[in-house]
């Protein structure tokens, strides 16, 4: 018989499962806080069904069900961490991506895959007879013993990952006046709250763990308060999650429309400005020609609204202008020194930032009117005294 306790995680996590796709489907706001909210919802309500389905007799009264969930795997808990870390700093950083670098965190999600790995191993070796079923329960064992100790690490991965995502917190500036600073006090009480909630379940699993882990305490914890101890607070994280997901992303489109999609300030676009020019006359950012409206973005600590709007309305050049003149003038330079007289043109191109030579023969032709050789010629030709110069 289902207890009224089974019943609160049943509910938890089919309503974990619900706003885990509302927050992955949601038009509102950024697309990958949203995303990353509802993978992280939706892990800890699948984890939760997982649960529900073995101690309830469910898998035993369907097989089938059993092994597609034994060969599946149900309990990902390493990716956690790292989605917990991301979500902060796509809140706070908004040219932040998941790049092939960030990738590379979720590598020991592979200690999850494990047990299913396991399984598909002892299913291939039936079919072929290299193991017999009387072996099943050894396995099935082994399997248990390695969910068993595995959770230490799933707990250490949680907690590191919150502590990044702390510090990341701590380091933030306050914003001046303006769009953007509505936007982080409006995100900055959230996502202490919800580091906050995190810390006070990462306490409360290890008051579980630790017992859960030394076999002589083992029985006398689940038979006071069982695996409730873990998921009754995975429960309430999944609703609050869920639920205040929602809320920042509706406060987050409200400001925005009352500061407008086509104003600044002025003083945000003097600020902008500078920040921009910064970038590229004193570090050089130009130079760099792996160089992306997000790289700009994150160097400057600008949105992209605010970025595109003071290129576009204020400087009236595309990102692509803005950065090629830097470039071009820099070769302009270069083109008469001395010292580069041993590179050719497009090498010259190329340690400027160019990252080809048939961008830059059109990029240098749009500013100057002249072909590269043809401007050279012109800046290496013999003055003649009685030529009058224009």
């Amino acid at each position: 018989m289902t207890s009224p306790l089974d019943l609160v995680l049943l509910f938890g996590a089919t309503q974990g499962v619900i706003l885990a796709s509302l927050l992955w489907f949601i038009r509102i706001g950024p697309p990958l806080p949203n995303r990353l909210l509802a993978v992280i919802i939706g892990l800890l309500a699948l984890a939760t069904l997982n649960l529900i389905a073995l101690d309830n007799g469910f898998y035993a009264a369907h097989p089938t069900i059993r092994l597609l969930a034994d060969l599946t795997p149900t309990f990902l808990i390493m990716p956690i961490g790292p989605l917990v870390w991301f979500y902060v700093r796509c809140q706070l950083e908004p040219a932040f991506r998941i790049g092939r670098r960030e990738r590379w965190h979720f590598l020991p999600a592979v200690l999850d895959c494990v047990p299913a790995l396991i399984c598909w191993t002892f299913f291939i070796g039936l079919l072929t007879g290299a193991v017999d079923r009387s072996q099943l329960t050894g396995w099935g064992d082994f399997i248990d013993q390695y969910e068993m100790y595995v959770d230490l690490p799933r707990w250490l991965s949680v907690t590191l990952y919150v502590f990044l995502a702390r510090q990341t917190l701590n380091r933030v500036q306050p914003l001046k006046k303006g769009p953007g600073q509505t936007q982080q006090h409006l995100r900055l009480p959230w996502l202490r709250q919800f580091l906050t909630g995190l810390i006070i379940f990462q306490a409360l699993w290890l008051l579980f763990l630790v017992p859960y882990l030394l076999p002589a305490l083992r029985p006398a914890l689940f038979n006071v308060i069982g695996w409730y101890g873990v998921y009754i607070p995975i429960t309430v994280l999944i609703y609050w999650f869920g639920l205040m997901g929602f809320v920042q992303a509706n406060l987050a489109r409200l400001a925005q429309t009352r500061t407008g999609p086509n104003r600044l300030p002025a003083e945000e676009v003097a600020t902008a400005t500078a920040r921009l020019r910064k970038a590229m006359e004193v570090d050089h950012l130009f130079m760099n020609p792996e160089l992306s409206l997000e790289l700009l973005m994150k160097h400057t600590h600008l949105d992209q609204k605010t970025v595109s709007h003071v290129l576009n309305q204020h400087l009236g050049k595309s990102f692509n202008a803005f950065v090629n003149e830097y470039r071009i003038e820099a070769v302009k330079q270069r083109l008469t020194d001395p010292g580069s007289r041993h590179l050719t043109i497009t090498g010259l191109a190329l340690d400027c930032g160019f990252n080809s030579q048939a961008t830059f023969q059109r990029a240098f032709k749009q500013v100057t009117g002249l072909s590269p050789s043809s401007y050279l010629a012109r800046q290496t030709a013999p003055t003649n005294p009685n030529t009058p110069q224009i």
